[in-house]
């Protein structure tokens, strides 16, 4: 566990430095941004309330950005030649994996309170002073509660994706696909054995199940789910990164 702080404030850091970090962190910001003032302009006159615009909203931005932040992990260091190095220092690989998992993650967490800000923005300064936007701080803690899940899940996704492609670019590319992909197919599967069991968005069921539970319906399952994808995930990118060392290769 000692390894895993210094790991954590390593990889975090060089993600500052990165433009597969501050970069993707302004898109996603911008993106979701204009995304959320869209869905508020549309949703006049309607009993939407603003914590489920936001969080909707704040989703996409969530799987873009821990796509592209995570998808510099190990892929980045084959290329400068960076993998080697770590195989010859005693730290397990679980902590390597870790450490890119959470710095990801970590800037996830960042992106949501960027995204708060713009709301409180919002409320405060754009929108018609008498206008009305039901709200409330618990949906908002909802929201961002099953966003940060979510953002877990993808940053697993995406570092392990690392380990298995040659360069960042093609890692992104591979990590979005799948996390666009791969919730609605298996949400379709579920509903071809449970058809009762719909949601509004059914190309976007993650995206769906975060709205839901900023208004208040918490699917445990789903966060469930989630958390036990993570940890198969982190796992098989450990046991990955330990055949490697001793194959001493890197690819």
């Amino acid at each position: 566990m000692s390894a895993f702080q210094p790991l954590l404030r390593r990889e975090f850091a060089q993600l500052l430095r990165s433009p597969l970090g501050l970069g993707p962190l302004l898109l996603s910001l911008a993106g979701s941004g204009a995304f959320f003032a869209w869905l508020v302009r549309s949703a006049e006159g309607t009993p939407e309330t603003l914590h489920g615009l936001w969080t909707f909203a704040s989703a996409f931005g969530v799987l873009f950005l821990a796509a592209s932040t995570a998808s510099r992990g190990f892929a980045q260091d084959r290329e400068r030649g960076m993998l080697r190095l770590m195989f010859a220092t005693p730290v397990k690989a679980r902590w390597w994996v870790l450490g890119k998992v959470f710095a990801s993650w970590l800037f996830c967490l960042v992106y949501l309170g960027g995204m708060g800000l713009s709301c409180w923005a919002l409320v405060r300064w754009l929108l018609p002073e008498g206008a009305q936007a039901p709200m409330a701080w618990s949906g908002f803690l909802l929201g961002a509660g099953m966003l940060a899940v979510e953002a877990f899940l993808w940053s697993s996704l995406g570092t392990l994706a690392s380990l298995l492609s040659r360069n960042t670019a093609s890692t992104f590319l591979v990590a979005l696909l799948a996390s666009v992909a791969a919730p609605p197919a298996f949400a379709f599967v579920l509903q071809a054995d449970a058809p009762w069991n719909s949601l509004r968005w059914p190309w976007f069921p993650l995206q769906a199940i975060a709205y839901n539970g900023a208004c208040g319906l918490v699917d445990l399952r789903a966060l469930a789910g989630c958390l036990t994808a993570s940890a198969v995930l982190v796992y098989a990118a450990a046991l990955i990164l330990d055949a490697l060392r001793l194959c001493a290769t890197e690819r």
